[in-house]
């Protein structure tokens, strides 16, 4: 899809949701909700609530893949875990250890294949269903979906119930405006979401069959073998570790996207010393990417930085992703920079009490990699976006990382963006957050 349609409250009302508290308010104010996520209600304009229709179905059909990975990818985890840490232990434990997890693993490859089915077959009845109205389609539309669900769906009754409530909206407005003027759909948005559709799925099929795959391998190697050497086993062990703990990252930021589209993310603000939580960011991050890391990254502080007032997890978890992002894209020649300057906020009374009592924060982190084109920078945050195309890439990952960050940094107030003088230029994402002063505030 071209563009993420959102529904984000006006900047002033993000920033007066998380004002810091006064002496009186402060025990009650630590937790903030997140304002951005899918549109509640859909837009009067059929195309645009058509886009706003297939994020949330998207956006509900990759939560329920999440749900569904998560228990058999943990079963699989603790026995490969298991059998890692246990060389001592009898064959006939190892074996049934071994069986267990390939079982979970064959569900697993075909239950996703499923999933992944169900979705294209959804897709083309939405896109059906805004090209060919009818007086009954709503109803006929929902009974179809819900009936084409893969087996075992008892569980999936509550969402089965929200969803129907909320999709009911945006097929209204599709469906009348298809009953007054039918085929209102130019063919070649369609064809476009279509190709959106193509791109999403064979991005999270393919970072979904290929570690399934080599732990396929992994385990049925070692099942087969009678004997096999202490080198071979722990050599395959490991690699099915390593495979598994990516799938494990990648479920859990599916899981995270699909709740921030959901307004399901709350905040747990307090004062956070930015110096300190971005040096201790950065040496976790160099402790967790020991291999191949750059050796020129370095922090450049503006100096008396001021408290702010945010969720210090979510912020560094933001600061991690872009600097994996800086990272992924350039030479280990390269140099990766983290900037913090305060800029003014005069005339902008909506950020804060009053301009003197607040500034803005802007955290940038450069680097001099591979750069990223004039048209891409668009869409660099836009969900499951990719650079290079998902048949040519270079560096793994699904395109949600940027997306998350942008939820997050958003939901706090902030804005965040990418610059970049084109293709081996280098780049260089900003984001900004208000910063109070804390005398003010608390004494």
């Amino acid at each position: 899809m071209q563009n993420l349609i959102r529904d984000v409250l006006p900047v002033a009302d993000l920033h007066a949701s998380f004002m810091p508290p006064t002496l009186e308010d402060q025990e009650s104010a630590s937790t903030c909700r997140i304002f951005v996520g899918l549109a509640a209600e859909p837009s009067n304009v059929p195309q645009l609530a058509l886009v706003q229709l297939l994020e949330h179905i998207r956006s509900g059909l990759i939560l329920l893949l999440s749900y569904e990975l998560q228990t058999p990818l943990s079963t699989i985890q603790t026995a490969v875990e298991t059998l890692a840490d246990g060389a001592a232990m009898p064959a006939q434990a190892q074996r049934s250890l071994l069986d267990l997890a390939l079982s979970e693993l064959n569900q697993l490859c075909h239950s996703v294949e499923g999933r992944l089915a169900y979705a294209t077959q959804l897709w083309s009845m939405t896109l059906d269903f805004a090209q060919f109205g009818s007086d009954q389609a709503t109803t006929v539309y929902l009974n179809s979906i819900f009936t084409a669900l893969p087996e075992a769906t008892e569980g999936y009754q509550p969402w089965m119930e929200t969803t129907r409530t909320l999709l009911t909206l945006f097929l209204q407005v599709i469906e009348d405006e298809s009953n007054d003027a039918p085929k209102t759909i130019p063919p070649q948005q369609i064809a476009l979401l279509d190709q959106g559709r193509r791109n999403v799925l064979a991005i999270v099929n393919h970072e979904l069959r290929t570690p399934f795959t080599t732990l396929q391998v992994c385990l049925e190697t070692l099942q087969s073998e009678v004997e096999p050497s202490i080198d071979t086993r722990q050599a395959l062990l490991e690699v099915a570790c390593e495979d598994l703990k990516r799938l494990c990252v990648l479920v859990r930021d599916l899981e995270l996207l699909c709740r921030l589209e959901a307004r399901q993310v709350y905040f747990q603000t307090e004062w956070v010393d930015l110096g300190a939580t971005l040096q201790a960011t950065l040496s976790s991050f160099l402790e967790q990417t020991s291999e191949n890391v750059l050796s020129n990254i370095w922090i450049e502080s503006a100096a008396d930085l001021s408290p702010i007032w945010a969720d210090g997890d979510r912020l560094v978890e933001v600061t991690q992703r872009l600097l994996e992002n800086a990272c992924r894209f350039t030479a280990t020649t390269g140099e990766v920079k983290v900037n913090v300057e305060i800029a003014s906020a005069d005339g902008d009374e909506g950020c804060a009490q009053s301009a003197a009592e607040a500034s803005t924060l802007i955290i940038c982190i450069s680097d001099t990699g591979r750069g990223i084109s004039s048209e891409q920078l668009e869409r660099i945050f836009d969900c499951f976006h990719q650079e290079e195309g998902y048949l040519q890439r270079t560096t793994g990952g699904i395109g949600i990382g940027l997306t998350i960050c942008r939820c997050l940094i958003e939901g706090m107030g902030g804005q965040i963006w990418a610059e970049s003088s084109g293709k081996q230029q280098g780049s260089r994402f900003c984001f900004t957050l208000p910063v109070y002063r804390e005398s003010e505030t608390l004494f």
